[in-house]
């Protein structure tokens, strides 16, 4: 045999180490950047969880400030309302007794009035 011949079968086998160690070392490589990008993913989720709960809270906030002006308004109006209830009805008390007093003068008037002359 031609010491060439096997030197070049086994030349190849030279390769072999090389593509075990790269296909590790790349392995390894992969590892490492999904571990960090698990960590970065945890970490973005972190803050979307925290902006998520602060905006929430933002939310909670602007219904509870539009809730109480809400109830002030309509503390307001129902005032409002029972004051002019209120006046009406004593008007419309006022109005009565002046249309009594009205019609008991008209009776005077016409007792007066009737009453036989002498």
């Amino acid at each position: 045999m031609d010491p060439m011949a096997i030197a070049g079968d086994w030349s190849s086998l030279g390769l072999i180490p090389f593509l075990v160690y790269a296909h590790l070392a790349a392995a390894k490589r992969q590892e490492a950047l999904e571990g960090k990008l698990d960590a970065q993913r945890k970490e973005a989720d972190q803050r979307f969880e925290m902006m998520a709960k602060t905006w929430q809270n933002q939310l909670n906030d602007m219904i509870e400030k539009y809730d109480a002006k809400e109830e002030a308004t309509r503390d307001r109006y129902d005032a409002v309302v029972e004051k002019l209830d209120r006046e009406r009805k004593e008007g419309v008390d006022k109005l009565l007794d002046e249309m009594r007093q009205v019609q008991s003068k008209i009776d005077d008037m016409v007792r007066f009035l009737a009453r036989p002359m002498r």
